[in-house]
């Protein structure tokens, strides 16, 4: 079984573990009114949730469940597994850590310019201690 250029082999934790991951994090983002209705909920019922909230819950449930079963939607989260793997493979940085950094020429200038501090000063502040030696 070869893999074409667009289809990339993937491994049984890929499948069953990873891209079912993501599709939980997007679903959450997808439903995320009836999320934050659940969540209100909650909060005002306090105790008394599991029976005030059963309304809220299940429309969560329902739209949760209703990305879960859509295999469109799991074709959507593999590509976008598959896209950060490759840029992981590529760069070697993790997704979560890649973020674009500007230059320190196009960083906005501080408001106030920091006082110059001594050195003993400085230590201090970053937690260097200078032992005497005896």
């Amino acid at each position: 079984m070869e893999a074409t250029n667009t289809e990339i082999p993937l491994r049984h934790v890929e499948k069953d573990v990873l891209i079912p991951k993501m599709m939980r994090e997007e679903a959450k983002e997808r439903c995320a009114e009836r999320v934050e209705a659940f969540n209100s909920c909650c909060k005002e019922a306090g105790f008394f949730m599991v029976f005030k909230c059963r309304e809220e819950n299940s429309a969560l449930k329902e739209c949760l469940t209703q990305h879960y079963q859509d295999p469109a939607f799991f074709e959507e989260c593999k590509r976008l597994y598959i896209q950060e793997k490759l840029e992981f493979e590529r760069t070697g940085i993790p997704a979560k850590n890649r973020t674009q950094k500007l230059p320190t020429s196009m960083a906005a200038p501080l408001v106030k310019a920091a006082e110059p501090q001594s050195p003993v000063s400085w230590m201090v502040c970053t937690g260097i201690v200078i032992s005497p030696r005896g």
